[in-house]
């Protein structure tokens, strides 16, 4: 690529947002540059396949949340299916005593529902504290826990109102869940694969550093390899992660927009990245469908809500040894920028939490696997939220500048906010907002 290639689409970053968007474009010819950071595609999609491994390994996005329309759309163009996961739950009240706690996430949704919704929006923890009278210390604790773990949210900062509206949608915590059963990655891979090479380029390694700008044109910066190089097009979508969007201009990693987009610092300054630390415990053996006699062996989620890591998940329905561990919000927080030793004495005191003291779970131990998505230049996190007064947020930061600069992501999505889903339904959408101004 010269650095003087003009283009009628410019779109920034090769996660499902922006494969989404260059695919609708393509394919309704227009030419479209795809500038990526990473050496890959696939953003916040991260899936690897060590060898004799039964299912993919998820290092970033892996359930589908809910029938998801754009997911379900993308899989049969790929001739991929979805894997119902199991929804089954233990708790672990006390190290090593599990119990169901279906009844206890049932008993936390009709005592929340029985609850007036708050008029002016308040963080999620003043919503919990205000009606301790009518929540339990038990329950305030499970739906602490959900909203730190499922949204990657610090309660102090998220938005009550959001956090009640999303748990009664279609795509809450106890909505059906699935897997694309060959794996995100193979998923992005053949979006990709699909692109008409002589109408579309994925070009990676391209940190992009400035978007120029005039109505009806754009010029991209970028480097590659130290080198400087920069495309031309009649419009940009943006579909950068939230937290690099929040980045303060000429800051490492940062998109420097020329001239800047001052109407969209407030949705920008209402959004929060919530972080996560995920981990892939791949075991020697599946212990946990062993214990008590087998009885934990169709389990699909285990959680010890003062734990570390409070929330683990087998591969059912396929069967193996492994075991996600997943730590959120405030918790997550804690072991930023850490090596891989230093997450993971937590993640295994947080096993003993569940399953009992009684095993070295160390030596029981074959790999482990992780991506440190905080620390990630290109992401800055694991995915949005809203925060207080944030209702409005996603939907202020998708609209589009003049006809010219356009956004998408799951953090521009309302329906499927914080999801692969969210941001496959916001690049086509930029990619019909588009063609409709072409």
């Amino acid at each position: 690529m010269s650095k003087a290639d003009e283009y009628d689409v410019i779109v920034v970053g090769a996660g499902a947002a922006g494969l989404a968007a260059a695919s609708h474009l393509a394919r309704h010819g227009k030419s479209v540059c795809v500038l990526e950071a990473r050496d890959r595609i696939g953003g916040r999609v991260l899936s690897v396949r060590p060898r004799g491994a039964a299912v993919p390994l998820e290092l970033g996005a892996e359930f589908i949340h809910g029938e998801s329309p754009a997911v379900f759309e993308q899989l049969r163009s790929a001739g991929d299916v979805a894997v119902d996961a199991a929804q089954t739950r233990y708790r672990a009240p006390q190290p090593g005593r599990l119990k169901q706690s279906e009844d206890l996430f049932e008993l936390m949704k009709q005592r929340l529902q029985a609850i007036p919704k708050p008029r002016v929006d308040m963080p999620f923890a003043e919503f919990l504290d205000k009606h301790r009278r009518r929540l339990s210390p038990t329950v305030r604790s499970f739906a602490t826990m959900l909203v730190e773990g499922y949204d990657a949210a610090d309660p102090a900062r998220a938005s009550a109102i959001e956090i009640l509206k999303e748990w009664g949608g279609g795509s809450a915590a106890d909505a059906p869940t699935f897997r694309p059963q060959r794996g995100y990655g193979a998923l992005l891979d053949s979006l990709a694969g699909r692109l008409d090479p002589e109408k579309a380029c994925v070009q990676l390694d391209s940190v992009v550093s400035e978007v120029r700008w005039r109505k009806g044109a754009v010029t991209v910066l970028f480097t590659q390899h130290g080198e400087p190089g920069e495309v031309r097009a009649k419009q940009v979508v943006i579909t950068v992660p939230l937290a690099v969007l929040q980045l303060p201009p000429l800051a490492p990693g940062s998109v420097l927009f020329t001239p800047s987009l001052p109407r969209k610092q407030l949705p920008l300054s209402r959004l929060v990245m919530g972080p996560v630390v995920k981990l892939t415990l791949c075991f020697s053996k599946p212990f946990w469908a062993e214990i008590d006699e087998g009885e934990h062996r169709d389990v699909a989620f285990f959680h010890a809500q003062g734990a570390p890591f409070p929330t683990f998940w087998t591969t059912l329905p396929v069967r193996t040894s492994m075991l996600v561990a997943w730590s959120g919000g405030p918790k997550a927080m804690r072991l930023v920028s850490r090596s891989t030793d230093e997450v993971l004495r937590p993640a295994l005191a947080s096993v003993a939490e569940i399953f009992g003291k009684r095993r070295d779970y160390r030596k029981m131990l074959e790999a482990v696997y992780w991506h440190d998505w905080q620390s990630d230049p290109f992401s800055c996190g694991a995915y949005s939220y809203a925060g207080v007064g944030g209702g409005s947020a996603r939907r202020q930061l998708a609209k589009s500048i003049e006809q010219t600069i356009f956004f998408a992501g799951e953090a521009v999505d309302e329906e499927e906010s914080s999801s692969v889903g969210g941001a496959l339904h916001t690049g086509q959408r930029a990619a019909n907002e588009v063609l409709a101004g072409s």
